[in-house]
């Protein structure tokens, strides 16, 4: 009889043990999503601000994709820093850095920073070039986002195969744990095949949250790692649930909120 218990107590043993290794690798082995806020060129408002409102997302995680060359009229590419007029690049300011201070107090306070383009009518590869040389050396940059929308080079509104690897070998130059991001809000066949190191962004809008997961996630069936955007005041409702997100894509790895700051 004490043989037939001990059999039940060890075979007991062996399922609980076996419950808690499937539910470490669940919690603790599964990638990590970082979630936070999009800010599209705002140097307005203080750094220390933007840097609070990505936290009240992602908390220690959490990401602010910045953008750091705004697409203007006529083809143009604003920086927000000192830089000589360059073909389709230009500044307005030729004495005050605005994203040194914001990359700064983010760097200080343990964030993650995507450096975003809007490469309008210039070369994507200058703009890295010039983003990269000047922020490179912070170390809350994980990477370089390229904004579809407004790439007008080449094949507008798409990446090729050759313009994603000729991206990401100029942008792991400078560090070759950094990513190469790429946002639209059309389907893959705007994108280049999946790779390594290559997230994929969704931003669409002006539609129901059903209808935007959908197409989400369909998108995101084609890549490993991909992301979304939620808030905008044109979506119904504007901002999706965490779960409703990682439900119609569990291999979402960011979450970006439009938050007016």
């Amino acid at each position: 009889m004490m043989k037939g218990n001990n059999r039940v107590y060890l075979l007991a043993g062996l399922i609980l043990l076996l419950f808690l290794i499937i539910l470490f690798f669940l919690v603790f082995m599964q990638p990590e999503c970082s979630e936070g806020v999009w800010n599209n060129c705002n140097f307005k408002r203080p750094a220390e601000e933007w840097s609070a409102a990505a936290r009240s997302f992602g908390g220690e995680n959490a990401v602010i994709d910045l953008v750091v060359v705004q697409a203007h009229e006529n083809n143009l590419a604003y920086l927000p820093f000192p830089f000589q007029k360059k073909g389709y690049i230009y500044s307005f300011n030729q004495t005050t850095d605005k994203v040194e201070p914001y990359l700064n107090r983010f760097d200080e306070d343990g964030l993650k920073v995507i450096l975003s383009i809007q490469p309008s009518g210039a070369d994507t590869v200058d703009l890295i070039d010039i983003v990269l040389s000047r922020y490179g050396h912070h170390k809350s940059v994980i990477g370089v986002n390229v904004d579809l929308e407004w790439k007008l080079t080449g094949n507008p509104n798409h990446a090729s195969n050759e313009e994603r690897d000729i991206w990401l070998k100029k942008i792991q130059s400078y560090n070759p744990k950094y990513k190469l991001f790429l946002t639209y809000f059309k389907d893959y066949t705007y994108f280049p095949d999946d790779t390594k190191d290559v997230i994929i962004l969704f931003d669409g809008e002006r539609d129901t949250q059903e209808r935007i997961l959908k197409k989400y996630g369909e998108l995101a069936s084609h890549f490993t790692s991909v992301g979304i955007y939620t808030g905008y005041p044109s979506n119904t409702p504007p901002t999706a649930s965490y779960d409703s997100i990682m439900d119609a894509a569990p291999n979402t790895r960011y979450i970006l909120h439009i938050v007016n700051i």
